[in-house]
């Protein structure tokens, strides 16, 4: 469990918060490119770290991420013109390019000079992924793009997904590296049958069903840490599942075939989105992988309202609290322990959302299968804590730092740093420069 005032540390992300300033050290996914509209398109509604923003593309391509409200006389800019190369604000025409220089003002006169004296508060954009990402953070502590590889891959190789989750954040990214509860939640009821989604080894099902107590172990590193998980099979047989926790909110978890993970990114303390990525390292998805791990790409973006009646432009899946998740006790009694039936993240939903909106960790009775939450919450106090005394967090300079993949196998080896030397270029390769390739 968590003391309240750690708690709050940790799970209030607004301006000027220790845990909001730990976010703005780095570089945040803002918006699903594919949410963008063409060039000159109308913008989108966004709130991120409790700030209210739009993002547009102009007339070139390029992305912008401005503060919702003109400078002027704080109009929302969602009802801007975007016309020839900037956001023209409709009521009295000032208009701001991507990086929040004001281009005119028609409402001065003409030989004033004064639209080179004032900016629409804005961030550093760029696209990568198949994301519009921002940097939130002092100008002069921005570091570079995190070296993610399945930024880097072409675009047939991964799918990229974007949708609301109701919750804080930090119980979101729980979730994620909580191995433990694969032999409960997401599990069937016939350990002969394979889900569409369980792409992992051979025999997966009959694993986390024979062993639902996996031997766990954490080893921290540059990035957060990595995270094992050991199934007994038989006698010299292990099957092991390797996740990642990279600062701030990344998780990156096993896959076989391809590789899945997410970034929870904090709307405000109660709401947050997930870009979701399930990608190879080597080849194309072929059209079934890519349906198959689609998840919530078929949901149109909507105007949600946010319980302080803020609205924002996001995808809300069609399962969620309003229908209960859609869950069918048939279903549980009978083929699925959860009786939910939609994908991993749509039941790992159904469980985050519905605990509180912001979860009340003192209440909590942790066991020996959350030694991987208890660890990240422990490096995330100390990493906001000693930000707000000074030091800034290294990682946001390492972007070398971000190469890594989840994986599972099984294995011959019992022990953890074995298992992890055997496969150590599975789980963190190298970056592979036309100097190495030779």
């Amino acid at each position: 469990m968590l003391r309240p005032e750690d708690n709050k540390l940790i799970t209030e992300v607004g301006p000027g918060t220790p845990m909001g300033e730990l976010f703005r050290r780095f570089w945040l996914p803002v918006v699903a490119s594919e949410d963008m509209e063409d060039p000159d398109g109308a913008p989108v509604r966004l709130r991120i770290l409790g700030e209210d923003l739009v993002a547009f593309r102009d007339t070139d391509g390029k992305v912008g991420v401005l503060s919702a409200y003109c400078p002027h006389r704080r109009a929302n800019l969602f009802y801007a013109r975007n016309e020839e190369g900037g956001l023209r604000c409709i009521y009295h025409g000032w208009k701001f390019d991507v990086t929040g220089r004001c281009l005119h003002i028609p409402s001065e006169p003409a030989r004033s000079n004064f639209k080179d004296k004032v900016r629409a508060p804005g961030y550093p954009a760029q696209e990568r992924g198949g994301l519009v990402w921002a940097y939130m953070g002092p100008p002069d502590k921005q570091p570079e793009f995190p070296e993610y590889e399945w930024a880097e891959v072409p675009a047939n190789q991964r799918v990229i997904s974007a949708s609301l989750v109701e919750c804080n954040w930090l119980q979101t990214l729980e979730g994620d590296i909580d191995t433990a509860h694969v032999s409960f939640l997401h599990r069937t009821l016939n350990p002969s049958t394979t889900l569409k989604w369980a792409r992992f080894v051979e025999n997966f099902t009959e694993y986390v069903t024979k062993d639902r107590s996996p031997s766990l172990t954490v080893k921290s590193t540059d990035y957060g840490f990595v995270y094992g998980g050991r199934r007994v099979g038989g006698e010299d047989d292990y099957y092991w599942r390797f996740s990642h926790w990279l600062v701030p909110s990344t998780s990156e978890t096993p896959g076989s075939a391809e590789r899945p993970g997410r970034i929870v990114v904090p709307i405000d303390d109660r709401n947050s989105m997930s870009f979701s990525f399930v990608w190879h390292p080597h080849r194309a998805l072929s059209a079934e992988e890519a349906i198959a791990n689609g998840r919530n790409n078929g949901q149109p973006l909507h105007p949600w309202e946010l319980a302080d009646g803020y609205v924002i432009d996001t995808r809300r899946s069609p399962l969620n609290r309003d229908n209960d998740f859609k869950i069918d006790r048939h279903v549980q009694r009978t083929k699925r322990f959860s009786g939910i039936l939609g994908t991993p993240p749509e039941e790992d939903r159904a469980m985050t959302e519905t605990m509180e909106p912001v979860l009340d960790r003192s209440k909590e009775h942790l066991g020996t299968s959350d030694i991987a939450i208890i660890a990240m919450r422990r490096r995330l106090i100390k990493m906001a804590r000693d930000l707000a005394d000074g030091a800034e967090p290294a990682l946001a300079k390492q972007a070398w730092a971000f190469r890594t993949r989840g994986y599972d196998v099984v294995s011959r080896h019992a022990e953890f740093e074995d298992v992890l030397a055997e496969h150590m270029s599975e789980l963190t390769p190298a970056r592979v420069t036309p100097a190495a390739s030779g």
